[in-house]
């Protein structure tokens, strides 16, 4: 009886062992299970924070298993070390997305953005592109893609660029006339009295300077100024160009200032409808000059085609002999002989430069018509003048004079 007795106990003894056993494995289990899911609710938290939360439970049911089994048997050793297989939590602290997040911290990357920093690349890129749009670089006087002018001021003053470097600021050949512009018509049209550099030009030499391609022909200039121009025969080729050449018709219409003077006046005088000046004397003698003002200025003329015609009352006649008299003073074109003279020259010296006696002319009648015998030859003055003098009389008892300047144009330079 004992013997079953004792039986019966070592067996109950077993069984409450087993028992217990799987009570305590029972216990590991629901503790990591718990550890586990606190991980899991730590997570969108402060993960951190849950991390270590979840370290304690499991080195707490860690402890505990091994406190209940200390000594127990290896199988329950074998038990904790699957625990700390299955502390997975080690894993989880690899997961630790926390970390990654931290990897994450692409904001480093970001930082990177240092390799962004090619941000600076795009900075520039940036700025170009103000620029294009006509703004950030607009004024550093480089012309960019968009603009239309950028002078590096852009204040709007003439001949520059707006401030938005969009528009340009008044200009020569806007066709509008501005700042120091005489004309604008904005053309490139040398005859029509504007230069393509927007000044009225006053002589013929003025154009050709302008342009050395200039061929003979009318042109427009203003020799009192640019609200005065007239059409004037430019000789671009005579000794190298540049005279301009204007007729009788120029002298009292406004187009040049002239004026006639009666050194030694003659019973008829005057200025015809076509402002060529004439002269008669009756049995006397007379001296004249007709002054043409020319505010530009020349050093040098020479005669066109040049007429004079004799003015004289019949039987009498007009005479002009080179073997008898040459005009040598303003003051004096008869000598005191029965002859006379028509001369050229600036009215500052004090006798003319050429006439028709000093370059041989030889004549007498009622009322002819006497070419300049030289033709267009060059005739130098002493100095530079703005006033061309054309001189003439005639001396003895006869009805005579002249139309000095009948016909023909001269040339200044």
């Amino acid at each position: 009886m004992l013997d079953i007795a004792l039986g019966d106990s070592l067996d109950d003894w077993k069984s409450m062992q087993t028992r217990t056993r799987l009570l305590s494995l029972n216990i590991l289990v629901l503790a990591s299970v718990a550890a586990l899911a606190a991980c899991s609710d730590d997570a969108p938290g402060d993960t951190s924070g849950g991390e270590d939360d979840a370290t304690d439970t499991v080195g707490d049911a860690d402890t505990e298993s091994t406190d209940d089994e200390v000594g127990t048997s290896s199988d329950s050793t074998d038990t904790t070390d699957s625990t700390d297989a299955t502390d997975t939590t080690d894993t989880t602290d690899a997961t630790d997305t926390t970390d990654t997040t931290d990897t994450t911290d692409t904001t480093d990357t970001t930082d990177t953005t240092d390799g962004t920093d090619t941000t600076d690349g795009t900075d520039t890129v940036a700025t170009e592109t103000d620029t294009t749009d006509g703004g950030g670089l607009c004024g550093d006087g480089i012309l960019d893609d968009n603009e239309v002018c950028d002078d590096g001021v852009n204040d709007g003053s003439y001949g520059g660029c707006n401030s938005d470097c969009q528009s340009l600021a008044a200009f020569c050949g806007d066709a509008e006339i501005n700042g120091p512009e005489e004309c604008d018509d904005a053309n490139d049209d040398l005859a029509d009295g504007c230069l393509s550099n927007c000044l009225v030009p006053q002589t013929c030499l003025e154009i050709l300077d302008f342009d050395a391609a200039a061929t003979d022909g009318l042109y427009m200039v203003g020799p009192k100024g640019p609200e005065n121009v007239f059409m004037a025969d430019c000789d671009m080729t005579t000794d190298g160009g540049g005279w301009t050449g204007f007729g009788h018709g120029n002298t009292c219409n406004g187009d040049l200032d002239s004026a006639l003077t009666a050194v030694e006046a003659a019973p008829e005088e005057g200025v015809d409808a076509e402002c060529r000046p004439f002269t008669t004397d009756t049995n006397g003698a007379h001296t004249y000059t007709w002054d043409i003002e020319f505010p530009p200025g020349f050093d040098e003329f020479y005669l066109g085609d040049y007429v004079t015609k004799a003015r004289a009352l019949a039987p009498d006649t007009s005479e002009i002999n080179a073997g008898v008299f040459v005009q040598s003073s303003w003051d004096d074109a008869h000598g005191n002989t029965a002859r006379g003279d028509v001369s050229f020259g600036s009215a500052d010296e004090p006798g003319p430069a050429t006439s028709y006696a000093a370059e041989g002319a030889n004549f007498e009648c009622v009322e002819c018509e006497e070419a300049f015998p030289t033709g267009d030859t060059p005739f130098q003055l002493q100095a530079t003048s703005t006033t061309l003098r054309i001189g003439w009389g005639e001396g003895g008892s006869q009805d005579e004079g002249w139309f000095p300047w009948w016909s023909g144009v001269i040339f200044v330079r």
